[in-house]
């Protein structure tokens, strides 16, 4: 049977786009790098905007180059170029005065040329926000005066407008046209979702003493949830009250994004909620699906089980924790709702939306590990929604498989390798040894209050973190230190720089008597040991999970940008993998 021919770069260029208008990044981003070769100039534009719109500003203004998009001309490809200037000048601590007028200076080039309202509104905004009134009151006089408010239509047209007035002062026209706007066909997330973030940077800039706060409240991207609740058998009298007063606080918090597992009840009955609704839902699974329908869903009865299926039929997505079986943990279920709390707060943040916490849980639920969900939430700044049950009927639920009488737990891991190891000149091993090994030993040395056990074999080192922030500080610190290499002494391609690659995961720990020191290993270990190979050289990928957990950590000084799903060597399937860098505005 013949494979599928793949499609037209004018059919995949279209599945992009609605990506995007549905704020899909991942799904935009994973569709656009499927093309293979880089000679469809559309495709090349819609690569470059996707990493900007994921706030990969680095990667998008080296591919824009790359790809010489200014070469397409048209409105959109050359006005790529100043968006990512601009993204460039708010991603420092301060946003950099000389950094938003040449984004300014760009876009108004491009209006010039072009003569179109979206370069010369983006101008009048940067320039209201670095200090040049006059010319900011210029351009936007210019793109209110084009064309009269009666006559447009559409959303950008409606939103240029409104941006135009809010600029001038007008916030009462500029919620007028907003109103419109959001009545227009094509209001989808993804477009909201840019005028929000514009929006905020000029409130930010100015204050708000205008009263422009209104006007974001009217454009809003749907918020995106993380359920949770307790398990329960159910009932008819039961489930219509829980479904009326959770249905309302969905209508009333306009949710439109929904993360959480498939359990017997809570879980299940919001979920069925959120699709009724129409929003997305995305199954994240702690552990195996087998053991998680037979601890958390078939002891309620045959008809979650087929309310389960049902559902994971119509999901978004369905992502595993963890792949391992059930090891009769808890904290295997701590560590599954953690990781679908930081994916919530992920593509919140990616969406520039509110995450919050859609709950079903008995009075005296702060007791049960749902109770602890809520908790970690909150600890973490975020708001839950809590719809209190009556007293709940709770299925009677299997005994868990005997735990093995070894040590567990969950850390961050760390595996590196130097590329061009193996065919270095025997000449040059000891100088490896000593700029390469020992720099890096005295790199970790500064993080040993949080490394629970380091090893070496050859070019590679593994290292175990108490946690995924500690694991990401070191792993940062040891790519900059070993970029220092004098790559000409050892022979190797100027740039080359060790491989670095985190994964954040339940493992176990014990004595090996080997080199008798405390070991670590397990399934989680394997598949982090499986990044590393492809990982660039001098830089550091992580694990959707490391990602996840580390948005969990608040104010945190990272940046997790999307670089697709990447396939792992010896046949380790497909997986999620981010680029870890350091936030500038965090510096």
């Amino acid at each position: 049977m013949n494979a599928p021919s793949p499609p037209t770069p004018e059919k995949r260029a279209a599945s992009v786009r609605a990506a995007l208008a549905r704020g899909d990044l991942l799904s935009a981003y994973d569709e656009v790098v499927r093309r293979g070769d880089t000679s469809h100039p559309e495709l090349n534009y819609l690569e470059v905007l996707t990493l900007a719109r994921l706030g990969d500003t680095e990667r998008g203004l080296k591919l824009y180059d790359d790809y010489r998009l200014e070469e397409m001309g048209g409105v959109d490809p050359l006005s790529l170029k100043a968006r990512l200037l601009k993204d460039q000048a708010f991603d420092a601590p301060t946003p950099s005065r000389a950094g938003l007028l040449e984004a300014c200076k760009l876009y108004a080039a491009v209006y010039r040329r072009t003569k179109s309202s979206y370069p010369a509104i983006n101008a009048a905004t940067l320039a209201k926000i670095a200090g040049r009134p006059r010319l900011a009151r210029f351009l936007a006089r210019h793109v209110a005066n084009e064309t009269a408010a009666e006559r447009r239509s559409g959303y950008f047209s409606l939103a240029t407008l409104a941006e135009a007035l809010a600029v001038l002062g007008d916030v009462d026209g500029a919620r007028d046209a907003l109103e419109r706007a959001m009545q227009a066909p094509d209001a989808d997330v993804g477009a909201r979702s840019t005028t929000v973030l514009q929006l905020r940077r000029l409130i930010a800039a100015q204050g708000d003493g205008h009263g422009m706060e209104s006007l974001l409240e009217l454009i809003e991207p749907p918020k995106v949830a993380m359920f949770c609740g307790n398990i329960f058998v159910g009932g008819a009298e039961l489930e219509a009250d829980l479904s009326a007063r959770m249905r309302e606080v969905i209508e009333r918090e306009d949710v439109g994004f929904g993360y959480g597992a498939l359990a017997a009840g809570s879980d299940i009955l919001i979920a069925e909620l959120l699709l009724e609704r129409g929003s997305e839902v995305h199954v994240v699974l702690p552990f195996a699906e087998p053991d998680f329908l037979e601890q958390s869903v078939a002891p309620a009865g045959e008809s979650w089980v087929a309310r389960y299926h049902a559902i994971k039929e119509k999901a978004a997505s369905l992502t595993f924790a963890s792949n391992m079986s059930y090891m009769g943990e808890m904290e295997q279920f701590a560590y599954g709702s953690k990781v679908t709390m930081g994916m919530a707060r992920l593509r919140a943040r990616q969406l520039q939306a509110e995450a919050l916490q859609l709950v079903i849980v008995e009075e005296r639920g702060d007791r049960t590990l749902s109770g602890s969900d809520v908790t970690a939430w909150r600890n973490t700044g975020g708001r839950a929604e809590v719809v209190i049950a009556p007293t709940l009927v709770r299925p009677v639920m299997p005994p868990p498989p005997e735990k093995p009488p070894v040590e567990r737990g969950t850390y961050g891991l760390m595996f590196t390798d130097y590329p061009g190891f193996s065919k270095l000149d025997e000449r040059a091993l000891p100088l490896f040894w000593e700029d390469v090994m020992v720099r890096a030993a005295r790199s970790l040395e500064q993080h040993g209050d949080v490394i629970r056990s380091g090893n070496t074999w050859g070019d590679a080192i593994f290292a175990v973190f108490q946690d995924a922030p500690t694991a990401a500080a070191a792993a940062l610190d040891l790519c900059e230190e070993l970029k220092k290499v004098d790559c000409k002494a050892l022979g190797v391609r100027e740039g080359t720089a060790m491989r670095i690659a985190l994964h954040y995961g339940p493992t176990y720990s014990g004595y090996d008597p080997v080199t008798r020191r405390t070991t670590y290993y397990g399934s989680e270990v394997s598949r982090a040991a499986r990044i590393e190979p492809v990982t660039p050289s001098g830089a550091v990928y992580v694990t959707e999970p490391f990602a996840a957990v580390l948005e969990m950590q608040k104010d945190h000084p990272f940046e997790c940008n999307y670089v697709g799903k990447i396939a792992l060597p010896k046949g380790y399937g497909v997986y999620p993998l981010y680029r870890l860098t350091r936030n500038p505005a965090a510096s």
